[in-house]
């Protein structure tokens, strides 16, 4: 990964916390802009992980079904991470406390069949 887009984020930090000074609001929206700039730089990159990721999957033989899991979990989990730290770099601790708990509860969902397949091969393995 570059380290320009460190150095931009530094900076723009600093903007931001000036500009919030002055005009709360569009301090506010000045970080969700440099958020999204972030991130239209630095997913295309993401595109490698995911590439060796799959390939770790095709060399491992397991269920489609598990990979796309994983994936998800990980989007999830970014989102998650970001939804909060916006909603605590607005001041609203409790938005962001929601959105945390959004993300737990959408990751124990996106986990069920694993539990359940984990459960159903628990209880095969007793009765042998």
């Amino acid at each position: 990964m570059k380290t320009e887009i460190l150095v931009f984020c530094m900076i723009c930090c600093v903007l931001v916390m000036l500009l919030k000074q002055y005009h709360k609001a569009f301090g506010i929206l000045a970080g969700i802009a440099v958020c999204a700039a972030v991130l239209m730089t630095v997913l295309p990159q993401a595109e490698r992980i995911l590439q060796t990721a799959e390939n770790i999957y095709l060399q491992s033989r397991l269920e489609q079904e598990y990979f796309q899991i994983l994936c998800k979990a990980v989007g999830i989990s970014w989102l998650t991470q970001l939804a909060g730290d916006l909603c605590r770099d607005c001041g609203e601790t409790a938005i962001a406390s929601a959105a945390e708990l959004c993300g737990r509860i959408l990751l124990t969902l996106l986990a069920l069949p694993l539990f359940l397949t984990l459960a159903e091969t628990v209880l095969e393995m007793m009765q042998v």
